[in-house]
C-alpha cells in the first residue's frame, strides 16, 4: 500500500479544486467527480485525482485519466476490485486520519492511503 502525507515518506501533495477555474498545470489537482473540471485537466494536460461518490465515477474517472480515485472506505473493496479486474491504471485511495487506520485500510484493498495533511486547500474532515 502506497502512502502519501505519511511524515516518514516523501509524497507529491494534492492541491483541491473547488471549480475547473481553480486547476493549474504543473500540480496534482484533486477535485469531486465533475464533467466540466475534467475536460479542463484534459484541455491543458494537467495531472489529475478525482473524489468519487460512486463506481460509475469511479469507471469513468479512470477512463478519462485520473491518476488517484479517492473513495468512501464503504466504497473501497468495491472499487478496489473493480481496478483489479479491469487493470486500471488509477488507483484507489481512501483518505484517513491516522497511521492507526492503516491495518483496517489494508483489509479493503485500496491502493492508496491518504493522510488528510496531504491534500492542501481543503477543510479537514
Amino acid at each position: 500500500m502506497k502512502l502519501i502525507g505519511h511524515e516518514l515518506v516523501p509524497y507529491e501533495p494534492l492541491f483541491w479544486r473547488e471549480s475547473a477555474r481553480q486547476i493549474e498545470a504543473g500540480k496534482q489537482n484533486l477535485f469531486k467527480f465533475d464533467a466540466a473540471a475534467i475536460k479542463q485537466v484534459q484541455e491543458l494536460g494537467a495531472n489529475f485525482s478525482v473524489e468519487a461518490e460512486n463506481l460509475n465515477e469511479v469507471i469513468v474517472a479512470n477512463a478519462a485519466g485520473a491518476k488517484f480515485i479517492i473513495v468512501p472506505r464503504e466504497l473501497a473493496i468495491k472499487a478496489a476490485k473493480l481496478a483489479q479486474d479491469y487493470l486500471f491504471d488509477a488507483q484507489i485511495c481512501v483518505v484517513i486520519g491516522g497511521e492507526n487506520e492503516l491495518a483496517a485500510l489494508s483489509e479493503t484493498g485500496a491502493d492508496v492511503a491518504i493522510f488528510k495533511n496531504a491534500v492542501i486547500g481543503k477543510d479537514k474532515r
